[in-house]
């Protein structure tokens, strides 16, 4: 009997304006993941969801935007040790056309919602989230990183 290999998802979403700016959210201290820093928009797949459906979900839940499964376009996929050692998948779309106005559908856990420059994030952009970033700027389709210490997930 061979050992069963397991290993969590996480979805991300990079909303694009024409600007080439992403929608990103600042964390609140509230927060167990990632508090106090920025991070892209995305969450832990929940069960019976397909990747889309989650990143769909996720977007809506923190930003109250919607965008439609046809304009979804799979960006890149990450695979990563966290500071826990556990093995985390994630994977990456963008989107360039959405409906809604962003805003922060979750204050409890969010300060505040902003776009930044994908090729220049701020410094208190999360690890993960930085690398993300980086490979989406380069054109990468995947990455191997492993998460620091100090990190938890998108």
């Amino acid at each position: 009997m061979s050992d069963l290999y397991l290993s969590p998802v996480n979805v991300i979403v990079l909303l694009v304006r024409q600007d080439g700016r992403v929608l990103a959210v600042r964390h609140n201290t509230t927060t167990t993941t990632s508090p106090n820093q920025v991070t892209v928009v995305g969450g832990k797949l929940e069960a019976g969801e397909f990747v889309d459906e989650g990143v769909l979900r996720e977007l809506e839940e923190e930003t109250g935007v919607r965008v439609a499964p046809e304009d979804l376009e799979f960006c890149q996929l990450v695979h990563y040790a966290g500071p826990d050692g556990v093995r985390v998948i994630g994977t990456v779309f963008t989107a360039q056309r959405w409906q809604g106005e962003a805003r922060n559908a979750e204050p409890d856990k969010h300060d505040a919602i902003l776009w930044i420059d994908p090729g220049n994030p701020p410094p208190d952009c999360h690890p993960y989230t930085r690398e993300v970033l980086e490979s989406f700027a380069d054109g990468r389709r995947y990455t191997t990183l492993t998460a620091p210490a100090s990190g938890g997930t998108s």
